[in-house]
Order: C-alpha cells, then sequence, then structure tokens
C-alpha cells in the first residue's frame, strides 16, 4: 500500500505532470428531455499524427446535475450553424454519433482562451431519404 510519502506516488506525480494524455473540453449535452450524455475530450501527443477523440457517457439526470455547475452544458446548433475556422479560432471536426433519429456531429472549437465542444444535431430523415 502506498504511503503519502511513497516513492512510488511521488514517481507517479512526476509522470503525470509530463503525460502525453489531457483531457481537453468537457461538457454535458441533454441529447432529449431527461437524456443527458458527459462529453470528455482526449488528447495525446504521439509521434505522427496527434490523436484527438470525444468519449461520451450517459448520465442519470442527477448525475448531469452536479456536473453541468462544474463543466458547463454543451452548446447544441442546427445543421445551418456549423462552426467555421478563422483568424484566432480553430475548428476540428471530431467525430459523429446518432441519437434517436439525430446525428450529432461534435467538433472541437478553440481560441487562445477557450476550448468547447460544439455539436451540430442533424436530422437523419432527410439524409437519408
Amino acid at each position: 500500500m502506498a504511503t503519502p510519502n511513497s516513492s512510488n506516488l511521488t514517481a507517479n506525480d512526476r509522470r503525470c505532470q509530463r503525460s502525453p494524455v489531457e483531457i481537453g473540453a468537457t461538457c454535458v449535452a441533454e441529447l432529449a428531455p431527461g437524456v443527458f450524455v458527459l462529453l470528455v475530450e482526449v488528447e495525446v501527443e504521439v509521434p505522427g499524427t496527434d490523436i484527438q477523440e470525444v468519449l461520451i457517457i450517459r448520465l442519470t439526470p442527477a448525475q448531469a446535475a452536479a456536473l453541468i455547475p462544474q463543466v458547463g452544458r454543451c452548446r447544441i446548433v442546427g445543421p445551418d450553424q456549423i462552426p467555421t475556422s478563422g483568424p484566432g479560432r480553430d475548428v476540428t471536426l471530431i467525430c459523429a454519433f446518432v441519437f434517436d433519429g439525430n446525428a450529432f456531429l461534435v467538433f472541437d472549437v478553440e481560441t487562445n482562451t477557450t476550448d468547447e465542444l460544439v455539436l451540430v444535431r442533424v436530422p437523419l430523415c432527410p439524409i437519408v431519404g
């Protein structure tokens, strides 16, 4: 068992400070009334192309209520409001997922001072026919 003065804890602390894995933007999205998910951006710096993925975790309404003050709500926009890059603003499409007849495109929107996930809700019916 490790104690606070253990060399294992000290080694782990040092290793975590230089970790190539970081948590980026996080937010809670309400996909439908009473249906919540936590989105967590994971960034990994490795040789070659860096890895940028989003984990999507289902939450109960109580869990969402506890997390929203800490991580905030995701901005959910329509297909006519897809985020775009510009001076001082980088936009990256990270992934897409489907829920209840909608595709949600997950964009990472970064400026010098902000890093947020924006979801674009696209109804599937017009897409598929």
